[in-house]
C-alpha cells in the first residue's frame, strides 16, 4: 500500500487541544458534526475527558466502556461507507496479547498494510488500548555506538513507523485506525504519536448525573420511574470506582423494575450490596479532601444500619488501619522512585491496587497518614476495651469520632452525646 510524507502540519490557534499537550481534541458534539459532513480522520484515539476544576486529591473518573466503543462503531460506519466491512474491516484487542510471536504493534501495522483488492478503506479499531507502547523491535543491551547506528536509522517499531507516514490532514486516507483506552497521557510516546498522525476524542466521564440520565433514558421507553437519588445510591455502594460496574449495575435495576415499575433508594439498598474495599477507598480519599460530609456518609455505608455496631466497627477499623499502614508503606517507596511493580512484591498486593496506592500516594502527606495510623490504634484499644458499656451506639460513636479526628488532623477524645452526622 502506497502512503503519503507526511505534510507539515500548520501552526493552528491555540486550542484546549494544545494545553492538554494534543494538537487536535475533539469532544463528541465536535466529532458528530465532522461525521455527518463525511469527513474521516487517518487515525483516531478514543478515551475518556477529565472533569474541569477536579480536586487534585481525586481519582479520575473513565467514561462508560460503552460509551467508548458507541464512539468506536460510529467512526468505523462513516469510515466503511465505500466499502465491505467483511474485507476491509478489523478488530483488535491489546488484552489478547502478542499474535503468533508477531507483537501487537507489527501485526497492527501489518493489518493496516493489508488491503483488499476489491474492497475499500482498511479499517483497524484496537481495543483495551492502555498499555499501548512503542519501541517494539529494540534490541536491548547494545553498545552506545550500536545504539546510535540504530537511532540514526529511524525508529524501529512497525506501527511508529507506519504513523510517520501519515499526512493528517489526509482527506482520502488509505486506512482509518481507530485506537480505544480508558486513559491516554499527552506524554506517553505511543499517545503523543497517535495524537500527532490524526485526533484524539475526548468522552465524558461516568458522573453521577450522567448515571442518573442514563437511568432516566433507558427506563423511559418502558415507563420506569426512576426516583431522584437512585444514581448516588448506586455510586456510593460501589464506590463509583468502575464505570463498567456502574452500568452493569443500572442495567440489572432496570430489568428487576420490569414495564411499569419504579426504581427507589431503597431497591438500591435492598439488591446492591456494599462494596466494603471501594467503599475503604472512597473514606480514605474524603479524609485526604477534608470532605467531612462526604467521609461520613460513605463511613455509615460500612456500618450498616441494623448490623452488630461492634463487629461493623471492628471491622470497618481493621479495613482502614489495613489501607493505612498500606499506603504508608507505599507513600516510602514512591518518594524513593519505587514502581508499581516494586509495591506489588514489597507490599504483597495485586498489580491494580499497587496502581491505585501509587496515584494516592503522589497526593497524600505523610503526616497526616502517620497521624491516622496513631488516630486508630488508639480507637482500637477503645473499642476492645471491656468498659464500653452499651456496644453497639458505643462503637458507632467511637470509630465516627475517630474519622473525625483523622479528617481534621485533631486529638482523638472519646465521644460526647452527640453523634458525628449531629456535629457537622
Amino acid at each position: 500500500m502506497a502512503t503519503k510524507p507526511a505534510a507539515p502540519a500548520a501552526r493552528a490557534a491555540k486550542s484546549e487541544g494544545e494545553a492538554k499537550g494534543f494538537p487536535r481534541v475533539f469532544d463528541e458534539k465536535v466529532l458528530a458534526a465532522e461525521l455527518a459532513t463525511g469527513r474521516i480522520r487517518p487515525v483516531y484515539v478514543v478515551s475518556s475527558a477529565d472533569v474541569p476544576n477536579r480536586d487534585r486529591y481525586a481519582d479520575r473518573p473513565y467514561a462508560d466502556p460503552q460509551a467508548l466503543l458507541g464512539t468506536a462503531r460510529r467512526i468505523e460506519a462513516v469510515a466503511l461507507q465505500r466499502g465491505d466491512p467483511a474485507l476491509d474491516y478489523v478488530k483488535l484487542d491489546y488484552l489478547d496479547g502478542d499474535f503468533e510471536a508477531q507483537g501487537m504493534n507489527a501485526l497492527i501495522a501489518a493489518q493496516l498494510r493489508a488491503q483488499s483488492l476489491f474492497g475499500g478503506r482498511r479499517v483497524v479499531t484496537v481495543v483495551h488500548a492502555d498499555a499501548m507502547a512503542l519501541g517494539e523491535g529494540k534490541p536491548k543491551g547494545r553498545s552506545k555506538a550500536a545504539k546510535a547506528a540504530a537511532d540514526a536509522k529511524g525508529p524501529q517499531d512497525p506501527l511508529e513507523r507506519a504513523l510517520l507516514a501519515v499526512d493528517p490532514d489526509d482527506r482520502d486516507p488509505a486506512f482509518v485506525l481507530i485506537v480505544v483506552a480508558q486513559a491516554v497521557s499527552p506524554t506517553g510516546g505511543a499517545w503523543e504519536a497517535l495524537a500527532r498522525a490524526g485526533v484524539v476524542v475526548l468522552i465524558a466521564p461516568l458522573t453521577v448525573q450522567a448515571l442518573q440520565a442514563y437511568l432516566a433514558e433507558t427506563g423511559a421507553p418502558h415507563g420506569i420511574r426512576i426516583a431522584a437519588g437512585v444514581a448516588q445510591k448506586v455510586w456510593d455502594r460501589l464506590g463509583g470506582s468502575d464505570p463498567a460496574r456502574l452500568r452493569s449495575t443500572a442495567d440489572r435495576l432496570i430489568l428487576d423494575a420490569g414495564p411499569g415499575g419504579t426504581v427507589t433508594t431503597a431497591t438500591v439498598e435492598d439488591n446492591v450490596p456494599v462494596d466494603r474495599e471501594a467503599a475503604v477507598w472512597a473514606v480514605t480519599d474524603a479524609i485526604e479532601r477534608r470532605d467531612v460530609a462526604r467521609a461520613m456518609t460513605v463511613l455509615h455505608l460500612l456500618l450498616e444500619p441494623g448490623g452488630d455496631g461492634e463487629s461493623d466497627a471492628i471491622r470497618t477499623l481493621g479495613a482502614l488501619a489495613s489501607q493505612y499502614t498500606q499506603l504508608a508503606a507505599a507513600t516510602a517507596l514512591v518518594r524513593k522512585g519505587a514502581t508499581v511493580m516494586d509495591l506489588v512484591r514489597s507490599v504483597g498486593v495485586s498489580p491494580g491496587r499497587a496502581e491505585a496506592l501509587v496515584r494516592q500516594a503522589r497526593t497524600v502527606n505523610p503526616s497526616r497518614t502517620h497521624h491516622a495510623l496513631r488516630v486508630l490504634a488508639q480507637l482500637d484499644r477503645m473499642l476492645k476495651s471491656s468498659q464500653l458499656g452499651e456496644k453497639r451506639q458505643v462503637a458507632l460513636r467511637y470509630t465516627e469520632q475517630a474519622v473525625l479526628a483523622i479528617v481534621r488532623g485533631g486529638d482523638f477524645h472519646a465521644p460526647g452525646p452527640s453523634t458525628a452526622l449531629q456535629a457537622l
